[in-house]
């Protein structure tokens, strides 16, 4: 007996969706990260192109320290001062990288934990007590075609 031809089933997947709800929630953790670490928010570490201040660290300053080009972590900075007789002294003043984030977390540390603490569990609370209104969004957005989630 001939065996029966069958059709192979694709299966089809569903496009990507993005969660809106869920790049929020990472955007503030992040946010939260590096206003401890570097005494700067994500926006400023991400988009600055020059030094802040000497307590805040950038990420362009961070690649500059790491490859060895001028400017390098911007936790240090040299000033120059006149004296009489027309001579100048210049001095180093701030810290070294190490030191820098190890002030940071001094400072911003117990703010940083907090936030680690509390976005996640303020998102979960919302996401219970906002169920029913997002399911009636995500289905309107569904049906519009966009791949978004709310």
């Amino acid at each position: 007996m001939a065996r029966r031809r069958t059709r192979k089933k694709t299966r089809r997947s569903s496009p990507k969706t993005i969660n809106a709800a869920k790049i929020l929630e990472a955007g503030l953790i992040g946010s939260a990260i590096t206003q401890g670490f570097f005494n700067v928010g994500i926006g400023d570490f991400v988009m600055s192109k020059a030094s802040m201040g000497p307590s805040q660290i950038t990420a362009r300053e961070l690649i500059a320290g790491i490859t060895g080009q001028t400017g390098g972590y911007g936790t240090t900075y040299k000033v120059t001062s006149s004296m009489s007789g027309g001579r100048q002294t210049t001095s180093t003043r701030g810290l070294a990288f190490g030191e820098q984030v190890k002030e940071n977390l001094t400072n911003n540390g117990a703010q940083m934990v907090g936030s680690l603490i509390l976005i996640p569990a303020a998102f979960k609370v919302f996401n219970k007590l906002s169920r029913q209104p997002r399911s009636m969004a995500n289905k309107a957005l569904k049906m519009s075609g966009l791949p978004v989630r709310v």
